[in-house]
């Protein structure tokens, strides 16, 4: 896991309603731990309305999950009853990491 910086809130302008937000510490710390690259573009409600906007597009699908055989749903069509909940699939991506990183080999980015 990253090491904490010493991070200082930001003010971000939304690019959909030009209103300025806070980007926190916290948040900040959230996108360092996990990689993201890309500092956010939209205030909440821009980003809540925008992924509204996408899921009209890309319907949800009901599954049971492989692995832990709870309900979920993904935002694609299952092919196939081989399909892992959003925490598992996260869980088999961090095995598959370890794997490729104890043969020697570079993450895929």
């Amino acid at each position: 896991m990253p090491e904490k910086q010493k991070l200082e809130e930001k003010i971000l302008i939304c690019k959909d309603c030009g209103d300025k937000f806070i980007w926190t510490e916290g948040e900040q710390q959230f996108f360092i731990d996990k990689g993201l690259k890309n500092i956010p573009k939209r205030c909440k409600s821009c980003a809540a309305a925008y992924k509204s906007k996408l899921r009209e597009k890309h319907p949800m699908h009901w599954i049971k999950c492989k692995k832990c055989k709870k309900k979920s749903e993904v935002p694609f069509e299952p092919k196939s009853e081989d399909v892992y909940c959003e925490e598992c699939f996260k869980k088999e991506i961090i095995k598959r990491d370890e794997k490729i990183a104890e043969a020697g080999l570079t993450l895929p980015s």
